[in-house]
C-alpha cells in the first residue's frame, strides 16, 4: 500500500455526471480502454501501452475469461487493480501532461467492485507531480463493494500555476483483489460541461446535508 498527499486544489468527484454531457462540448486528452493489451488474462500484467505499473501489481483481465469478471459492456479487457503478488500496484501514465494555469481538467474512469469477493476496496486515483507520483495535486478516493456495478468517477484539477502531472491509479491493500478498472479518460472540457459538472456537484452537497 502506498501513502496518498493532496496540494494545490481539492478535488472534485462525480459519479457517472459526465455521461450527462455531449461529448462534443470536451476536448479529449487521453483516453484507453485496455481493449488491446492482451488477448487473454495475465497476472501481474506490466505491458500497457500507456501506463507503468509499481509497488506491486495489477493483473489484466479479459471479460467474463476464467476469473468471472466482466468488463464495462461485457467484453473486451479490463484490470484487476490488485494483482496475484498480495502487494496491489500503483498505475502511472508514462505521459507527462502539462497542465495550464487556469483551465479546468477531468480525470475520469470507470470502476466496479471486485466481483469476486465480499469485501470492500477503495481506489484513490487523481494528478500528481510528474517526479513523485506520491504527492498529489487533487485526488479522491473510491470505496465499492463486491457487487458495485460500473460507473464513472471523476477528479477535476485546476491548476492556480502551470504543473506538470501524470495520472496516477492506486488500489489501497494488497490481498489479490481490487475494483476492477475500464475506461480512463482525461479532457478540458468547454464551459457548458464545467456548468453541468457544477450543478450536480451542487445537487450532491444538498442531498448530502438534507441527509445529515
Amino acid at each position: 500500500m502506498i501513502r496518498f498527499l493532496s496540494r494545490f486544489a481539492a478535488p472534485l468527484t462525480v459519479a457517472a455526471l459526465m455521461a450527462a454531457a455531449p461529448a462534443a462540448q470536451a476536448g479529449v486528452m487521453f483516453t484507453d480502454n485496455f481493449n488491446a493489451e492482451s488477448t487473454s488474462n495475465v497476472l501481474n500484467f506490466n505491458g500497457f501501452d500507456h501506463w507503468s505499473v509499481s509497488a506491486g501489481t495489477v493483473d489484466y483481465i479479459r471479460s467474463g475469461v476464467q476469473y468471472k469478471i466482466n468488463c464495462v459492456g461485457g467484453s473486451g479487457g479490463c484490470v484487476d487493480l490488485d494483482g496475484s503478488t498480495g502487494n496491489a500496484g500503483v498505475m502511472s501514465s508514462t505521459t507527462v501532461y502539462n497542465l495550464t494555469a487556469g483551465l479546468t481538467y477531468l480525470f475520469s474512469l470507470d470502476l466496479s467492485g471486485n466481483q469476486v469477493r465480499r469485501e470492500g476496496n477503495t481506489v484513490t486515483f487523481g494528478f500528481a507531480d510528474s517526479s513523485n507520483i506520491n504527492l498529489f495535486y487533487a485526488s479522491d478516493a473510491i470505496t465499492l463493494s463486491q457487487n458495485d456495478p460500473f460507473k464513472t468517477y471523476t477528479v477535476a484539477f485546476s491548476p492556480t500555476g502551470n504543473v506538470t502531472a501524470r495520472l496516477v491509479i492506486g488500489n489501497g491493500g494488497g490481498d489479490n483483489v481490487g475494483l476492477i478498472l475500464d475506461n480512463a479518460k482525461l479532457e478540458v472540457p468547454e464551459p457548458g460541461t464545467l456548468a453541468l459538472l457544477g450543478l450536480g456537484l451542487a445537487a450532491l452537497g444538498l442531498r448530502r446535508r438534507r441527509a445529515a
